[in-house]
Order: C-alpha cells, then structure tokens, then sequence
C-alpha cells in the first residue's frame, strides 16, 4: 500500500488507461466540497499548485506500487486555473523512467484541449 492522503477524498479516480510502453492516463473526479476550497479560494475556488504536483505522486506510486519522495521538480509549469465547478473531472497523462532508486516522470493534466500544468521531476522510491 503506497502512502496517499488525497486519495478518495480529495479526487477519486473514474478510469485508468494504460498506453504504450510507460505511459498511462487517468481521469479523476475532483472533490468540489473539499475544505482545501474554502481557503483557496472561496469565492472562485482553484485546485492548488501542490495538489496537482501530489495528483501526479499519488497516481505514479500507485502504479509502481512503491512510495515516491518528490526530489526535484525540473519543471513544473501552471498554464491555466483548475476550477473544481468547471472542471469537476480532468484528465491526467504520465509517462516515466525507473532508474536504480529514482523515478523520472513527465505528466500533464488536462482537459480536452486545455493543459492546466506541465510536470517534470524526479522522485527517490522510498
């Protein structure tokens, strides 16, 4: 069992489609009465730049099966506001590399052809 503190209540996952090689997608459906929104922001609510970078954690460890630690994010771009009331299910792609103790992934959340965050980093498997 992998560590995750998202999961089922913040976003739970609708479908999982396994690509190519390493690469996999997933669509999620995002949790609009979630107490993160009350903070960020009440009166227009946006899935924080963290969640998204743990989304892709989350959904890499439990593919590995293996607890990840985010050692560097390489490159992580915000290109447009996830709003759960808009956007309640989005799209997430993530292709990645093993490598001894490390993980190296590249992910990008979407919605049709809206990508909100770019993602690259690596990850230590804990």
């Amino acid at each position: 069992m992998t560590d995750t503190f998202l999961l089922n209540d913040f976003y739970t996952v609708k479908h999982r489609e396994d690509s190519a090689g390493n690469t996999f997608r997933a669509s999620i459906l995002l949790n609009e009465a979630h107490p993160v929104f009350k903070g960020h922001f009440e009166q227009m609510p946006v899935v924080p730049g963290v969640f998204q970078t743990q989304l892709v954690k989350e959904l890499l460890q439990e593919r590995l099966q293996k607890n990840l630690i985010l050692s560097n994010g390489d490159n992580i771009k915000f290109t447009g506001m996830i709003v759960p009331g808009q956007h309640p299910e989005i799209n997430i792609e993530i292709s990645y590399r093993e490598d001894e103790n490390k993980c190296f992934a590249e992910a990008r959340i979407f919605l049709e052809n809206t990508t909100f965050t770019k993602f690259k980093g690596t990850f230590t498997l804990h």
